[in-house]
């Protein structure tokens, strides 16, 4: 290989590693990748300069002193951080070491490897696109070093990344799948999620902007829910302590009993553990594979410690309330209230005592709540010490934070006894995929009161801003449009129907390429007659996949074989096609002399340069070491660039 094409393919590999690791930006220590790049551009600027390599010394304290820092940041080098972080480290030493062929190569073989870690971060259709781009950049980088000409080297990559991609689709789904998604791997740590956190605090924010991140996905089979029914729980807080509410977590072995007959609704939902609970629509009353209905309607995976996204299968019936036997200590337990916020609990008393039904006494509660006053806004005041007298009796405004704390703390001062359930309410129902999309901004707080032996919900927030509920989050933006408009501002009719076909897109890419999992796999496998997922019969569906594939392609490349010209053959008729074009009679079987002879014709210049082609062509073709590569490449420039004046015709 030529000094100068190593040179230039040295180049694209570099090229082709920024690429490649430019989205870990978003995922490491921002100092990590900077060091990489950093790297990456001292090996360019060699190459660039013509420069040896850095002293051994120089390369090792370069290199050990931003792993001694990585350490000392993330206190591990393994796992999906460090174990990324150190790699990108390494292969950014490994780059001021390369020297030879060989050493690129290897150089582009650990690029591969590295192409592959941002997807243990997130596995969107943006990052498959990125992917994609970042395996044509180092492809071709594969190519020029190859020695294949820069000019065709796109068009070569491009074909190689073409006829590998039937064989990529067999292997992904025939291989063996490990029991979870593609490209899980669990987090070091549980931080807080987007929407929902593992406490509430009402009071404690002060101006609340919604989010348009999407959480979860659901898609149900036949009719579809109101939006109103669309109450989608995920974690019980029942411990209050005056101005924080926390989740007990009780875990009592026994099951509850829906009221009514209603249908149950069957749907399917995509999502992530919140703090180790998963999103459904209450009340259930059966779950699928991989999760289990627990206490206090909550459900979770039947592998707890996996927070990966995972696709389960619930059946609801959107019911408001479900019986729950309660014995005498559960019922103190949820009564418990500390001696704060007297002023509440004062209002809560004075209606227990004029209302000594339960039932009545919690419609004498909502109807109270709904006579105060009270204002729902994304901009409320910060609310210190007694939190729940501030805001029903001072502010008066809040979100569904205050509500829910408000009207729970109320209940159980009335003798009722009541916990608050958080998760999302509603959602955007997307027409042409037919599924629901729920976003950050649906997260949402209600209570529920124990009465007359069953939990019944009471949503605070719709006694004083239905709209909430019956159109959803986006009906109360408005008032932060001035400060946030994007937020805020209802986007064009365009702009909606771009956001729906690319929920459309990520649904399909998390649904049929990310959620392919062993169970999918082993449905795919019983559909086609394979039986269980064995290794057997692993073999008969690789075989059979390869044989669609490689037997079109084998005859393709043996029919190509026979039709396809030699480079000496190209470079031939290319210049026949120049004479013609110069008006010269030239037959497909004239030979160089022939040639020679209808060239009498030309100008005296055009008859040099023809002469001298053909003698470089002839030397080539016959010599005894024949050409190289290079050789016929630079022939076929040189013919591409004759060009004879037309006979008759002076230049």
């Amino acid at each position: 290989m030529l000094a100068d094409e190593l040179r230039l393919a040295s180049f694209a590999v570099l090229a082709a590693l920024a690429l490649v690791a430019l989205p870990l930006f978003l995922h490491l220590p921002g100092w990590v990748p900077l060091v990489f790049a950093l790297l990456l551009a001292w090996r360019a600027t060699l190459v660039w300069q013509r420069q040896p390599l850095p002293r051994r010394l120089w390369l090792m304290l370069g290199l050990l002193l931003p792993i001694a820092a990585l350490w000392l940041n993330l206190r591990t080098l393994v796992g999906r951080e460090g174990g990324v972080a150190f790699l990108l480290l390494l292969v950014g030493g490994k780059a001021l070491e390369t020297a030879s062929l060989r050493d690129w190569r290897v150089l582009l073989a650990l690029g591969f490897f590295l192409a592959a870690t941002p997807l243990l971060f997130d596995q969107s259709p943006l990052s498959a696109i990125w992917l994609l781009l970042s395996l044509f950049a180092l492809t071709w980088a594969m190519v020029l070093l190859s020695g294949e000409d820069a000019r065709l080297s796109p068009a070569v990559t491009a074909r190689a990344l073409l006829l590998s991609f039937p064989l990529m689709v067999v292997l992904f789904v025939v291989m063996p799948r490990l029991p979870g998604p593609l490209w899980s791997m669990p987090t070091e740590q549980q931080g807080a999620t987007t929407g929902l956190a593992d406490s509430m605090s009402p009071g404690a924010i002060g101006k609340m902007i919604p989010s348009r991140e999407p959480v979860f996905t659901a898609e149900f089979r036949g009719s579809q829910p109101r939006v109103s029914q669309l109450y989608w729980r995920v974690m019980v807080f029942d411990q209050f302590d005056g101005t924080r509410w926390t989740a007990a977590n009780l875990a009592l072995p026994r099951g509850v009993a829906l009221s009514g007959e209603a249908q149950p609704l069957r749907y399917d939902v995509v999502a992530e553990p919140f703090q180790g609970y998963l999103p459904m629509l209450e009340q259930g009353v059966e779950a699928g594979e991989g999760v289990v209905l627990g206490y206090q309607q909550k459900l979770r995976r039947v592998d707890a410690a996996n927070t990966a996204r995972l696709r389960y299968s619930v059946q609801s019936v959107a019911s408001s309330q479900y019986r729950d036997a309660l014995d005498e200590r559960e019922q103190a337990f949820y009564l418990q209230l500390p001696a704060d916020n007297p002023r509440t609990i004062q209002a809560g008393q004075a209606l227990a005592g004029r209302h000594p039904l339960p039932a009545a006494r919690l419609q004498a509660l909502q109807l109270w709540l709904a006579e105060q006053g009270l204002r729902y806004t994304l901009n409320p005041p910060t609310l210190a010490g007694n939190v729940v007298d501030g805001f029903l009796f001072d502010s008066r405004q809040g979100f569904c934070e205050h509500f829910s704390s408000a009207f729970t703390v109320l209940a159980r001062a009335a003798g009722l006894p009541a916990r608050v359930v958080v998760g999302f309410q509603g959602g955007e129902f997307n027409t042409q995929g037919r599924f629901w999309q729920i976003r950050s901004s649906d997260a949402h707080a209600w209570s529920e009161v124990w009465v007359d032996g069953s939990w019944r919900r009471v949503d605070a927030t719709a006694l004083v801003a239905p709209q909430r509920v019956d159109a959803g989050i986006d009906s109360t933006l408005g008032e932060v449009a001035p400060r946030m408009p994007l937020v805020g501002g209802r986007p064009p009719g365009w702009a909606q129907w771009v956001g729906q076909q690319w929920q459309l897109a990520n649904f399909s890419w998390q649904r049929w390429v990310v959620g392919y999992d062993a169970a999918s796999q082993q449905k795919l496998f019983q559909q086609l007659g394979l039986g269980e997922v064995s290794a057997a019969n692993v073999v008969k569906a690789l075989l059979g996949g390869m044989a669609l594939v490689l037997l079109p392609l084998a005859a393709y490349v043996l029919y190509g074989r026979r039709v396809r010209r030699s480079v000496a053959q190209q470079v031939w008729q290319a210049l026949g096609q120049r004479l013609r074009g110069a008006g010269l009679a030239i037959a497909p079987g004239d030979t160089a002399a022939e040639l020679q002879a209808h060239a009498a014709r030309l100008a005296e210049d055009d008859q040099q340069a023809l002469a001298a082609l053909l003698q470089q062509w002839q030397r080539l073709q016959y010599g005894p070491q024949g050409g190289d590569d290079a050789a016929w490449r630079h022939l076929w420039r040189q013919v591409r660039a004759f060009r004879p004046a037309k006979v008759g015709r002076q230049r």
